[in-house]
């Protein structure tokens, strides 16, 4: 073999050599690459599933809070007004001619009683299990109307096709929606619309009060807060619009979860 031709096969050797070199640094860089976007998936999903375990908890501390809430008002509240309703009555019995003012009295009383039942059926989490979300908005709607300054209109399907879980949930939502609307909007009418497109539930809820402003941050509060991690929670998404007058809520999320 000649000198050109040894020269030729060394180049070619080391060619070859530098070749093999870059795809096995190509190799182990594409390597790198796959554990590291695998190191990301896996970081990014273990911060997702911390993210709903927590929020998981502070909304099951929260059901305890208005579970408790509701046995408290049932079981103490409850029983002295009782116990003053009886009180009033015996009084009446005695006195020949009772007067209008304690036959009113009497009345307040019994309708507050009904008024306290009806708010601890709706906070205690085993009364809202053994009915659907649209009964038991219904009843809210009814309890809220039956008092003097608001009225709620609904309109919505006869059932929701959500388990009773995501059910409650999405009453808490709403709930707590029309709540705020309530203590801050000075409305006067609350509209709320449900509907089921798609396996997706959409519910709007719109009132015709002072509406908000979206740049004061003091507008953040508890109950906004509180719409915004559950519906996280259920993997949905919920808007504030400004309407003339007034304020919508859109809450959209998946129908089964």
């Amino acid at each position: 073999m000649d000198s050109l031709s040894q020269e030729v096969y060394v180049i070619v050797i080391g060619c070859a050599f530098f070749l093999l070199v870059a795809i096995g640094i190509i190799f182990l860089v594409l390597i790198y690459q796959k554990r590291q976007l695998r190191y990301m998936l896996e970081k990014r999903q273990l911060q997702n599933q911390y993210t709903e375990e927590l929020l998981k908890t502070r909304l099951e501390t929260q059901e305890q809070t208005l579970n408790t809430l509701s046995k408290e008002i049932h079981d103490n509240i409850g029983q002295l007004l009782n116990s003053s309703k009886v009180l009033i009555s015996v009084a009446q019995r005695r006195i020949a001619t009772p007067e209008e003012t304690l036959q009113m009295a009497n009345e307040t009383l019994e309708q507050a009683i009904q008024e306290l039942r009806a708010l601890s059926k709706s906070l205690s989490k085993d009364w809202l299990e053994q009915f659907d979300f649209i009964e038991n908005l219904n009843r809210e709607v009814a309890r809220i109307n039956a008092a003097d300054g608001i009225r709620l209109s609904v309109l919505n399907p006869t059932h929701l096709t959500m388990s009773k879980e995501r059910q409650l949930v999405l009453f808490r939502i709403v709930q707590e929606s029309f709540q705020n609307a309530l203590k801050h909007s000075k409305a006067s009418n609350i509209h709320i619309t449900i509907e089921q497109p798609n396996g997706q539930i959409e519910v709007r809820i719109a009132d015709n009060g002072k509406g908000f402003d979206d740049s004061d941050p003091a507008r953040e509060g508890f109950g906004i807060t509180n719409i915004k991690l559950r519906t996280a929670l259920m993997g949905g998404t919920v808007q504030w619009k400004p309407l003339q007058p007034g304020t919508e809520v859109k809450i959209q999320l998946p129908a089964q979860g």
